[in-house]
């Protein structure tokens, strides 16, 4: 073929491949064997890399999940802005206390009335 792109009397013109024809010339990919992550983990732990995966966590060390409780009557919505000295007596009342914030509220309006 020339550098034109155009037919010398000699040549024979190429077959064009198909695309299942091109595909079928790749090896299939050979299965690796599973690493040995024990060996893995010593190696990485000589050179100062620490594991990214999460330890496994006792049940004890979590607190549980309180579910959301459903109001019994209609809701409205509270922002106030505190300082943070107040915010920060607020936080440890309800912590100290084990509520939320909403029953915390309500706790420390009804010893208001008393």
């Amino acid at each position: 073929m020339s550098k034109f792109g155009l037919m010398d009397p000699g040549d024979e013109p190429k077959r064009e491949t198909t695309l299942t024809e091109r595909l079928a010339a790749f090896s299939p990919v050979k299965p690796r064997s599973t690493p040995d992550l024990a060996a893995i983990d010593s190696a990485a732990a000589q050179h100062g890399f620490v594991s990214r995966e999460l330890p496994d966590i006792q049940a004890s060390e979590q607190p549980g999940r309180r579910r959301r409780a459903i109001p019994s009557e209609p809701t409205r919505h509270l922002a106030i802005r505190l300082s943070a000295s107040a915010y920060n007596r607020f936080v440890a009342y309800a912590d100290h206390h084990k509520v939320t914030y909403h029953e915390a509220l309500i706790r420390l309006m009804d010893e208001a009335d008393r």
